[in-house]
């Protein structure tokens, strides 16, 4: 026998031989199935905190919309005038806490109609009425009366429309909200 033909059947032996073969492969298989296994957790883990955050502003979405409801449905009971115009309100007026005016020179912007703290944001600090829906979230409510148009109102000499914003802001452990929503009453 020559050398090369020694080679080429030593060569041929290791290649034929398959022993540890299966072994390597089942390692493999288990890296990959390790690697599927990890992926999956993490995609779980990060949906399951999209579901809580989603949870919570839901949560104070929905007692902030609540809160400036409960405004809007005071205002829709009161019928008397001297409560329903918040310049002429006085200390003593049962709506005081609730109606304010709004800002003379900014009307539309809420941080000016609401900002009484002047740390020009809106927070808890800025409500002078809280609304008790909820025992974990602190929720509050106040009404501006945006200011009142010259003239008549769509030509009725003896009445008036009035414009009016609702405000509901929940704050609670791990998110807060503002929902605001225009409300318009006759008298």
């Amino acid at each position: 026998m020559n050398k090369h033909t020694s080679l080429r059947n030593s060569i041929v032996a290791v290649a034929e031989n398959e022993q540890g073969t299966a072994i390597v492969a089942a390692l493999l298989v288990l890296l990959l199935l390790t690697f599927v296994a990890l992926m999956a957790t993490d995609t779980t883990t990060t949906e399951k905190a999209v579901v809580r955050s989603d949870a919570v502003f839901e949560r104070n979405f929905y007692l902030a919309e609540s809160a400036a409801m409960e405004g809007i449905q005071k205002l829709a009971n009161e019928n008397s005038p001297q409560e329903l115009l918040a310049p002429l309100l006085t200390s003593g007026a049962k709506n005081a806490n609730l109606l304010r005016a709004a800002n003379s020179q900014e009307p539309d912007n809420d941080v000016a109609n609401l900002d009484l703290s002047g740390d020009n944001e809106v927070d808890s600090n800025d409500f002078l009425e809280t609304s008790q829906l909820d025992s974990k979230n602190s929720t509050y409510r106040a009404v501006v009366q945006e200011p009142i148009q010259s003239g008549n109102s769509l030509g009725m000499e003896s009445s008036r429309l009035y414009d009016y914003v609702a405000y509901g802001y929940s704050e609670g452990n791990r998110g807060r909200a503002l929902v605001k929503i225009g409300f318009k009453k006759r008298f």
